[in-house]
């Protein structure tokens, strides 16, 4: 979500995101980690940094009582795709820029911070806005190596192992939990793969039945290494 691009996103969702997101094995595999990061956790207010079209949502809210469901996005498609099929608080922001003027006890942004150009900014900002817990979920590993692929989905970077801690750190936060997961099935296996595809909203029935079949695999992978990270963090 780079500044002065936001327009290009709404264009992503309609070209690129929408079955991948759904059924796909990696995004499966987020959130069920997700829902264990989360699951012990207490909060009853939530804001989702990047919302979409609201996919992880159902993990945040789930078996719980909320009071407030907040979600922001650069992307007005998005944001009336999740109006019309959620309850709750949804605005146009862009993280690298503006925040918005409250807190909630858990914030989440999920794949949001390999798109965003000024990402210390960005934690700043979200620094502002948690009250109890901070959830990211971003990307790791050798951003050259996977180039292709993360340049369809509008990728800036990958990080380092320990990076995004380090500027989670440096924006005021206490890093609780991490988690890198995919090896070897996701990472490197699979993200080679994907340098040889093309990213498409619907997938088709060949697709799916692979999509499943790479799902069960990657219960196989490991939750210590691995090119995507989870990380829990409280503020300081």
């Amino acid at each position: 979500m780079a500044k002065g691009q936001p327009s290009h996103y709404d264009e992503v969702w309609d070209e690129v995101y929408g079955d991948l997101q759904d059924i796909g094995p990696t995004h499966r595999h987020m959130k069920r980690l997700m829902r264990t990061i989360v699951a012990p956790l207490e909060y009853r207010t939530v804001l989702e940094v990047g919302v979409g079209f609201g996919h992880n949502l159902p993990v945040l809210t789930e078996g719980r009582k909320i009071e407030r469901l907040t979600g922001v996005d650069v992307s007005e498609r998005a944001l009336e795709h999740v109006r019309g099929r959620w309850s709750g608080e949804f605005h146009k922001l862009d993280i690298t820029v503006e925040q918005l003027p409250d807190t909630w006890d858990l914030v989440c942004c999920a794949l949001v911070m390999e798109h965003v150009v000024d990402d210390a900014t960005a934690f700043s900002n979200l620094r502002a806005m948690t009250g109890k817990f901070l959830l990211v979920t971003t990307i790791a590993g050798p951003f050259e190596r996977y180039r292709p692929w993360e340049a369809q989905m509008g990728h800036v970077r990958n990080y380092a192992r320990g990076e995004l801690e380090r500027k989670l750190a440096s924006a005021g936060f206490q890093v609780v939990r991490s988690i890198y997961w995919g090896y070897p099935f996701y990472s490197p296996i699979a993200r080679t793969l994907q340098n040889r595809m093309t990213a498409t909203p619907q997938m088709s029935t060949s697709s799916r039945a692979a999509a499943q079949l790479l799902y069960l695999l990657f219960f196989l992978n490991s939750r210590r290494r691995g090119d995507l990270v989870l990380t829990l963090a409280r503020p300081q």
